[in-house]
């Protein structure tokens, strides 16, 4: 397989409860660079027009780029999300940083594409090539935090990296986010409650694979004149405030919904 990518897609049908495991589309690949591309291109194929958010043919993809896993920093590490949004009604993406999507792809996944709807409440358990879908009936209610502490200690592993929802993705409160590892978010566009739709509580992934790059030696030596520069004036709001920072450029663009923009 090329270098950055796994090579694979996961399928789980809620509905039946049956996974299957097909090649990633060489052509995506190329063509759909990194998670947000990726996963609307997969969205758009195993997604009917005018679906309504909350339908079970609404698909939730999560996806990761080709530095994911690797020691690449920043966002091109983290994972998105993507799906028909309930708050626009629009495709959107929501992206998240953290280990989560580095973990999927040691599990030698690019992509998991979540489709149907469960009966009861689940979660997706993947152990490298191994995909369970297990009985969540007893975390439902749980906050994302409460339910991560509970879904590592019930299967032995504290290095498990998991993506939740709590009780308002459940109720599909049109703004949820989707958490992992405890404080990071994927907050844009409420696909918290997409994946409440589908009564699908968390998931949770192990990976074991290394993720390999081309040309090591001069990745890395790139990886540290990137650190450099990410020290620099362009980077400095960021380092003070967070991407908070950007609403006061927003506001100053009028692109805030406040006054009717």
């Amino acid at each position: 397989m090329w270098y950055g990518y796994a090579g694979r897609i996961l399928i789980v049908d809620l509905t039946t409860g049956k996974t299957r495991t097909e090649p990633l589309n060489e052509d995506y690949a190329k063509k759909y660079i990194g998670g947000i591309g990726l996963g609307m291109r997969l969205w758009l194929d195993h997604t009917p027009p005018g679906v309504d958010p909350f339908s079970p043919e609404n698909a939730l993809v999560l996806a990761t780029g080709p530095t994911s896993g690797s020691i690449w920093p920043t966002g091109g590490n983290g994972h998105a999300i993507v799906a028909k949004s309930p708050e626009s009604y629009g495709i959107s993406e929501s992206l998240s940083h953290g280990s989560f999507g580095a973990e999927l792809k040691r599990a030698r996944y690019d992509a998991v594409i979540f489709k149907g709807k469960a009966e009861k409440p689940v979660y997706a358990w993947i152990d490298d090539d191994s995909v369970q879908i297990l009985d969540a009936t007893h975390l439902w209610g749980k906050s994302p935090q409460e339910t991560e502490d509970a879904i590592k200690e019930e299967l032995g592993d504290f290095y498990i990296r998991v993506a939740s929802i709590g009780p308002a993705g459940e109720k599909l409160v049109r703004i949820a986010n989707i958490m992992n590892e405890t404080s990071r978010a994927a907050g844009r566009t409420g696909l918290g409650a997409v994946m409440g739709s589908k009564n699908l509580k968390a998931i949770a992934v192990r990976g074991s694979n290394d993720v390999k790059v081309a040309k090591p030696d001069e990745f890395l030596e790139f990886v540290k004149e990137f650190h450099e520069r990410m020290k620099g004036p362009a980077t400095k709001k960021y380092r003070t405030l967070g991407t908070p920072e950007n609403v006061l450029v927003h506001n100053a663009l009028h692109c805030m919904p406040t006054r009717n923009y």
